[in-house]
C-alpha cells in the first residue's frame, strides 16, 4: 500500500467520471444511508483533485476490495488526545484481522495542520461493521468518538462500493470480472 490516500466528495456524475478515467486504483462510493451522496476513494493519493481530504497512512491492514462496504470515522482531536488516539487506532488497525467481516482498515492522518484523522474500514457486509464497533477490540477507539464530538468534531459515514457504470447499484463480484 502507498503512503498516501485521498478522498473527494461530489456529485454522482462527477465522481463517476473520475472513476471511469482513473488509471490508478480508485473506488466509487455511494452513501449507504442517504443514497444520494457520492465520493471517490483514491487508494494511491495520485489523482489530481482540487480539494481532497488527503493524508499520510499511519497503519493499514488488508486491501480495500472492489465490492462491499466502506465505513469512515473522521476525528478532529486536541494535541494531547491525538497522541493517545494514534496509538489506540494503530493497535486496532494492526489487529483488524480479528474483526469478523473486516477486509481492510486504514488509519490516515490528514495533511491539515489540525490533528485530523480518518479511520477507514472495508467490510464484506453491512452488519459486520456495527457488530465490530461493539467489540472489546474496538472499544479504545470508540472512546474518542465521544471526545471528538465534545471538542473539535467527529463524523462518520457508511458507503457502498458502487459500480461506476451503474452508480445506483453496488458492485457485484461478477461485475469486477467483466471490467
Amino acid at each position: 500500500m502507498t503512503k498516501t490516500m485521498q478522498l473527494v466528495l461530489g456529485s454522482k456524475t462527477y465522481m463517476q467520471t473520475i472513476v471511469k478515467r482513473a488509471t490508478t486504483p480508485v473506488r466509487l462510493l455511494k452513501d449507504a444511508e442517504k443514497d444520494r451522496d457520492f465520493a471517490t476513494l483514491d487508494l494511491t493519493g495520485a489523482v489530481p483533485f482540487v480539494a481532497p481530504l488527503k493524508g499520510t497512512i499511519l497503519a493499514h491492514y488488508g486491501a480495500v476490495p472492489e465490492v462491499g462496504y466502506v465505513y469512515m470515522m473522521y476525528f478532529k482531536l486536541t494535541d494531547e488526545e491525538a497522541k493517545v488516539f494514534e496509538q489506540k487506532a494503530q493497535t486496532l488497525t494492526l489487529e483488524a484481522d480479528r474483526l469478523d467481516g473486516c477486509e481492510a482498515m486504514v488509519l490516515m492522518r490528514t495533511d491539515n495542520p489540525q490533528r485530523e484523522y480518518l479511520l477507514l474500514s472495508a467490510w464484506a457486509n453491512k452488519l459486520a461493521v456495527f457488530t465490530a464497533k461493539n467489540t472489546p477490540l474496538f472499544a479504545p477507539v470508540m472512546v474518542f468518538t465521544k471526545r471528538a464530538q465534545e471538542s473539535y468534531g467527529y463524523h462518520q459515514a457508511f458507503y457502498t462500493i458502487a459500480d461506476p457504470y451503474h452508480p445506483d447499484h453496488a458492485m457485484r463480484a461478477e461485475a469486477t470480472l467483466d471490467a
